[in-house]
């Protein structure tokens, strides 16, 4: 589509992509004498080290059609990458090019969104979030994106990190609306599935500059095999495929992912989600009772934000007591931010909030 053509540097489009072994093979062998590896698995040699020593599949049949299940999107709308940041990294590199193009972010937000950029050479544009809400400010997107066309990539994190709110779907889909031909309007959904709301991935299909990113390391408790997926319009999908690393998945992390997104997998997950969502409840209306704590924002993740006085000597008091929150004051005012933990966790964190105040 010339929409997504237009917006893709042009480099990408001349390159000729890597073709590894794998990519290459056309029908299943019983002999693998193409890729230089060895054929013997690693130490100690057993049935779970098996196919460790073979180069795995770029994008698993079997993980593209199982996600496509899930998301209600072809196969071919979907891409898979080495965690969330891989994919944005890698967005990044294919719609700007150093020294010309930009991108455009709403702080406060992820912060890998700027560092993509940053190592790209490529521009950084700030429209901060609307005081109060944390909304984006729709019309100043707008105009930043009028004052600058090199902007190629507009980055929406909902729900946000750090302040936890979904931004506000219409408001995202006017920007993808306006934005058409002129920039990617690329949706950070890592979060989404602790809202209980409905992926903006099923808009794709009217809106094909919509990119919306997903992963399954906070939601399926898999941050440590890192797994992202890109849901898009085939076009932004093939231009992935070109640039993307040999093998982005490991054997093991395709194993695990597999059984992640198996019925029972799934089913495994939700209840978890449930559990973290009842405990970030809990724990806001324990925090919102503590004289130490000035405010708690609402959460449509599984996190909190709150606002103290001091948050540089509550994490450290919380810390040598080996408890470790994150503080987020230097992006907003008194912030730390605090992850779910188990109901045992949650209680040894509140009682140590209590002995601190």
């Amino acid at each position: 589509m010339d929409d997504i053509v237009s917006l893709v540097r042009p480099e990408i489009y001349a390159m000729r992509p890597y073709s590894s072994a794998r990519v290459e093979a056309e029908q299943a062998v019983r002999i693998h004498l193409d890729a230089n590896e060895n054929p013997y698995p690693p130490y100690p040699g057993g049935p779970e080290q098996e196919g460790l020593n073979r180069y795995p599949e770029p994008q698993p049949p079997s993980l593209l059609r199982r996600f496509a299940e899930i998301y209600g999107l072809p196969v071919a709308q979907l891409f898979l990458s080495r965690g969330a940041d891989e994919a944005i990294d890698l967005l990044v590199r294919a719609f700007c090019a150093a020294g010309r193009d930009g991108i455009l972010i709403t702080p406060p937000t992820f912060v890998m969104y700027e560092t993509a950029a940053a190592i790209q050479g490529a521009s950084v544009t700030e429209v901060p979030l609307l005081a109060g809400s944390y909304q984006l400010d729709t019309e100043a997107m707008l105009a930043a994106c009028d004052a600058d066309p090199g902007i190629k990539l507009v980055f929406v994190c909902s729900p946000n990190n750090p302040t936890a709110n979904l931004m506000d779907r219409a408001a995202v889909l006017r920007l993808a609306e306006r934005l058409r031909g002129r920039a990617i309007v690329l949706v950070d959904e890592l979060y989404l599935d602790y809202s209980g709301r409905p992926s903006l991935a099923c808009d794709i299909a009217d809106h094909p500059n919509l990119v919306v990113v997903r992963s399954l390391s906070k939601e399926y408790s898999l941050a440590g095999e890192r797994c992202g997926i890109t849901l898009a319009h085939p076009e932004v999908v093939g231009v992935l495929r070109r640039i993307m690393p040999p093998y982005p998945l490991t054997v093991t992390a395709i194993r695990a992912i597999g059984a992640a997104v198996s019925p029972a997998g799934l089913a495994y997950g939700r209840r978890n989600i449930d559990r973290i969502v009842a405990e970030r409840d809990r724990v806001r209306h324990a925090l919102a009772q503590l004289p130490t704590v000035i405010e708690v924002l609402p959460s449509d993740a599984n996190f909190l934000l709150f606002r103290t006085d001091d948050p540089q000597r509550l994490c450290a008091a919380l810390a040598a007591q080996g408890i470790r929150l994150r503080d987020r004051s230097n992006v907003i005012d008194g912030g730390v931010r605090l992850s779910i933990g188990t109901p045992e966790e949650n209680d040894d964190l509140l009682r140590a909030l209590k002995l601190h105040g």
